[in-house]
């Protein structure tokens, strides 16, 4: 169940990154398509990247922001391991000083 809480975010994440790309491509094309017939190939392509900056714009801040989300996630879950195993291993240690003392005990 954790594991279907973890992913969605991440899935709904990568939609939204893929939509924002569709819609700045298809952008791209529809302006590339609508500039002169006569105008020169690279002028073409640099009016229809200005054109659609905004929507580059948006899809270039999504990318960004689901990769920082991403480094904090496995920031977290790094720390998270370290506190696990801390908590394992003082358990641990505290099984081992609490069965020593029973031991000496039963002597």
């Amino acid at each position: 169940m954790l594991l279907t809480f973890a992913s969605g975010p991440a899935t709904a994440e990568e939609a939204d990154l893929a939509a924002l790309e569709t819609r700045w491509h298809a952008c791209v094309r529809q302006a590339f398509g609508a500039q002169p017939l006569g105008m020169e190939r690279r002028a073409a392509q640099r009016a229809a990247l200005a054109a659609c900056k905004p929507q580059e714009d948006a899809y270039v801040h999504a990318m960004l922001a689901a990769q920082e989300a991403e480094a904090r996630a496995r920031a977290t879950r790094g720390v998270l391991a370290r506190a696990r195993d801390w908590a394992l291993a003082a358990a641990g240690s505290a099984r081992a000083t609490v069965g020593g003392l029973v031991d000496r005990l039963r002597w």
